[in-house]
């Protein structure tokens, strides 16, 4: 009697066991298929009309700013809309206040996989939707979209890939030209060897990348430079009052008006200066006062005419300066003895 009791209590806890597994299978299962929600949590339908799900099936999940808050409950072709898919979504009563008349439902992925949800954006400032109401849904899918785009990017490199293979543009011609390929591998010895001459140090280029006094001497110019601009910049000497004294720009254009204005009467021949530029026959005559001083120099400089034979006659000049140190000698000695030179004689009848 006590071993059938004891065998009797190991089954009941069994079943226990069982049951309680059987029990938390149950409410985990509840839990995924309630959106992340509590099972006994309360629920509200909100429907959306989508031109093209790409693959949404029920039980996947809907999204609110990327919170599970519900799943969806059936994917059906709309009745009496043609091209339209009815999307029911259940979703959890706490977020009804956030889904409201402006928010959008679009289709998401779960991850590289490529399983559809739904996400849907908050609608601030629009009217909670009620129970099977509508949702706005987007217009385009951009999975969709985005998988165009790479087919279309995948038949394009298709093309690039068979016009090389074809020899076509210039790697293509690398590719298949031999004479292209020679010419290239030479542009590249040559290249190798430029490269080699500039890691020595011979040559004015290699001496910029090896030699350390060059480019110290560029640094202190460059260094140099940054203080001419930061002097600039301060406003110190004449550049930098240029660029900062109002005045001083003022004058200049003052100065740049007035040379302007003299420019323009110059070109109309105004004053002397304008007509030596505009008028001929000033000019003529210039010239030819010009020419007679010229010939005048020439026949002094060849002895001609008095002056002429002055400036070269040596013999002429030496009795022309002995006569004025006479004419001098003379001069003094009356100063000294005027009674000498001038003698009155006065006779009478």
């Amino acid at each position: 009697m006590d071993r059938s009791k004891a065998l009797t209590w190991t089954e009941l806890r069994v079943g226990l066991v069982v049951i309680a597994s059987l029990a938390i299978l149950a409410a985990t299962v509840l839990y995924i298929g309630g959106g992340g929600g509590t099972p006994w949590a309360r629920k509200y339908t909100v429907r959306a009309l989508m031109s093209d799900v790409n693959g949404l099936k029920p039980g996947a999940p809907v999204r609110l700013g990327g919170v599970e808050v519900g799943t969806v409950s059936s994917v059906e072709l709309a009745p009496g809309d043609e091209g339209m898919v009815e999307v029911a979504m259940r979703l959890d009563r706490r977020v009804q206040g956030r889904v409201t008349t402006t928010s959008r439902a679009a289709l998401g992925s779960l991850g590289l996989l490529g399983e559809k949800a739904i996400d849907v954006a908050p609608g601030p400032g629009g009217a909670p939707l009620e129970d099977g109401a509508y949702l706005s849904a987007a217009d385009e899918d951009p999975f969709k979209g985005l998988m165009a785009d790479a087919s279309d990017s995948t038949a394009h490199l298709k093309r690039i890939l068979s016009r090389l293979d074809a020899g076509e543009g210039l790697f293509g011609k690398a590719l298949r030209d031999e004479e292209l390929y020679a010419r290239m591998v030479d542009v590249s010895v040559r290249l190798q060897g430029v490269l080699t001459r500039l890691e020595s140090s011979r040559g004015p280029l290699g001496r910029l990348v090896n030699d350390q006094e060059m480019s110290q001497r560029m640094a202190a110019s460059v260094r140099s430079l940054e203080t001419v601009a930061s002097r600039v910049e301060r406003g110190e000497g004449t550049l930098g009052a240029l660029a900062h004294d109002p005045e001083m720009a003022r004058e200049l254009k003052s100065l740049t008006s007035s040379l302007s204005s003299v420019a323009d009467q110059l070109k109309q021949g105004k004053g002397t200066a304008g007509q030596l530029l505009q008028d001929a026959a000033l000019y003529e005559k210039l010239d030819r006062i010009s020419t007679r001083l010229d010939q005048s120099v020439t026949k002094l400089d060849e002895g001609q005419g008095t002056a002429g034979r002055l400036l070269n006659d040596a013999q002429l000049y030496e009795n022309l300066d002995a006569t004025a140190r006479d004419l001098r000698s003379l001069i003094q000695d009356i100063r000294r003895d005027p009674q000498k030179y001038l003698r009155v004689k006065v006779s009478l009848f």
